[in-house]
């Protein structure tokens, strides 16, 4: 079954909405130039009303590994995410005590061999797969061609679990579900009525969309 992540949580009534949507796990923004930044004291209080066994991630753009585990301590995050290339293996390993998905979003000459090293350097087996852009680290609505896709998700599933994100939305990632054949798939924008703000129907269409997905894989094979 496809892992879901809605990311972009800043309103407790967002988070239990898709709490109860069936959504796995639930992001949390603390990057400064992200439109849905949460501070430490909200994401605190809404990772507290959460119920169990859904999964509360952080993601992390400037912050250093010592604030990254502070802000995981504080505010209850079991996972951290890292969507920037300061996070290389030296500075990764330095974050303890918390489970990392690192962010890798294919550009120019991206290979999958990268993401091979970096696990093999960190003994990170976590990954999420972002569309690239010049000027935003994720949430730009904007996915990753569907070529370079497949084969970024066929190139490391020896070895690692990876999470699709970019662009999905309740329209289209049932077809990306089916094609990619992703471990999870992460949505921030393609279920919101505004930056931060999350559409409650778009939650349950997207949700809804990912399980039926899974049910005619599972019926063609």
């Amino acid at each position: 079954m496809t892992k879901i992540k809605i990311c972009g949580i800043t309103r407790v009534e967002d988070a239990l909405e898709a709490s109860l949507a069936g959504a796995d796990a639930l992001g949390f923004n603390f990057s400064r130039k992200s439109p849905r930044l949460v501070d430490a004291d909200a994401a605190r209080a809404i990772i507290d009303r959460l119920p169990p066994l859904v999964t509360a991630v952080g993601v992390f753009v400037e912050q250093s590994p010592e604030e990254i585990v502070d802000l995981c301590r504080y505010c209850g995050l079991q996972i951290a995410q890292l969507h920037s290339d300061v996070y290389d293996a030296e500075t990764t390993r330095r974050i303890g005590g918390v489970r990392v998905i690192r962010v890798f979003r294919p550009g120019p000459g991206f290979a999958v061999s990268q993401v091979r090293e970096f696990a093999g350097s960190t003994g990170c087996r976590s990954f999420l797969f972002d569309a690239y852009s010049p000027v935003a680290a994720g949430g730009t609505g904007e996915s990753i061609e569907a070529r370079t896709a497949k084969a970024l998700f066929d190139g490391t599933r020896d070895f690692g679990w990876a999470l699709l994100a970019g662009g999905l939305k309740p329209e289209n990632v049932a077809d990306a579900v089916r094609r990619v054949r992703p471990w999870g798939v992460d949505t921030a924008s393609g279920v919101e009525s505004a930056p931060g703000v999350k559409d409650a129907l778009k939650i349950r269409r997207f949700v809804e969309a990912v399980r039926e997905a899974d049910r005619s894989s599972t019926n063609c094979c």
